[in-house]
């Protein structure tokens, strides 16, 4: 026996004649009148998620699997949970949009949840679950007014870094000049190569768990100059650490520290006891950056160092042109908390 569907078309404020309702329910049943059509099983959304996590999300990276669990428990499973596949509609997600944004949650994050239900949907297609991606119709509004994050003087990142304990102020030092996504100051002492001053890239950290990192050639070196050599010489000794230790290890030192910890309990008090700008890790990271296009780094060569697939992102999302801080006073030399840190040339 046939399982009978009603479809509930709207009210009659909605739809107020027959000649609206005959349209609407037409376009429900264009695709199962369609020759090619072939039945497809009944999912709901929640049944589907539990699939994905299996076949795609599998196969992400930690930060990657860490934000879609984010959307996926805090935002979608409330909202679609319940619902079959099928019946999400471009209206459905518009309205989900459309209730996020009223909620006063930023443009970038509503890109993020329209992209990651997209990719939930594209999912659902190719397995045969969905015949298309209502994501894809849907709209975002236009990005709000955005204030410029200050970023930090030479003055007062040396400020920072000195009233920081070690190994933490070398971290927010490596952070800044050698423009590093947080995640990746999962060094260990063997990444350093002294005789070619290069500190290699080879891995990065989430929330604990081990990664490659995020860059289109995998390992990257980041190359020093004798004085930064000297200083990462110096921590090790200070540390006793061996090649196999890790440069910034946690407080059992059984692996790296967290970085998303770090920054909240550790960096940003001192920065605020110090009344300096507001200091994250990304903020470290369009220092450097702005450091480089201010020196005339080649434009490769900075694509490199901050890991990016393409050489245009440097220049159109990270360097500040407008906003460049004073210039260093000298090289920091063996002693690098008497001076600001300065642009590691490349």
């Amino acid at each position: 026996m046939r399982k009978r569907i009603a479809v509930t078309l709207g009210s009659l404020k909605e739809i107020p004649n027959e000649k609206i309702a005959r349209h609407k329910l037409a376009a429900i049943l264009e695709p199962i009148n369609d020759v090619n059509h072939r039945p497809k099983k009944m999912m709901t959304f929640r049944g589907f998620v539990e699939k994905y996590r299996a076949l795609k999300l599998a196969n992400k990276k930690g930060t990657t699997v860490h934000g879609y669990e984010t959307n996926i428990r805090a935002h979608y499973l409330p909202e679609f949970g319940d619902m079959e596949l099928s019946r999400i509609s471009i209206e459905a997600v518009q309205t989900f949009l459309n209730l996020k944004a009223s909620e006063g949650k930023a443009v970038q994050t509503l890109k993020n949840l329209k992209w990651g239900l997209s990719s939930i949907f594209v999912a659902a297609m190719k397995y045969g679950y969905m015949t298309s991606n209502p994501a894809r119709g849907a709209d975002l509004p236009p990005d709000r007014i955005k204030e410029q994050n200050l970023l930090p003087t030479f003055i007062q990142l040396g400020q920072l870094i000195e009233a920081l304990e070690e190994p933490i102020s070398t971290a927010v030092w490596l952070t800044a000049v050698c423009c590093l996504r947080p995640d990746e100051l999962a060094f260990k002492w063997k990444d350093l190569n002294v005789g070619a001053r290069e500190l290699w890239v080879v891995r990065a950290l989430n929330r604990g768990k081990l990664h490659t990192p995020k860059y289109h050639r995998a390992n990257r070196p980041i190359r020093l100059t004798e004085a930064d050599v000297t200083r990462l010489l110096a921590l090790k000794a200070r540390m006793k650490a061996g090649d196999d230790d890790w440069v910034f290890p946690n407080s059992r030192k059984t692996g790296p520290i967290w970085h998303e910890d770090l920054l909240s309990r550790r960096i940003q008090p001192v920065a605020e006891d110090l009344g300096l700008p507001h200091i994250t890790w990304r903020l470290l990271r369009h220092w450097g950056a702005t450091q480089m296009v201010a020196a005339r780094v080649p434009i490769k060569a900075a694509q490199q160092r901050l890991g990016h697939s393409r050489p245009d992102i440097l220049l159109t999302y990270y360097a500040r042109l407008g906003l460049m801080p004073e210039p260093p006073r000298s090289s920091s030399g063996s002693n690098p908390h008497q001076k600001p840190p300065s642009i590691m040339m490349l």
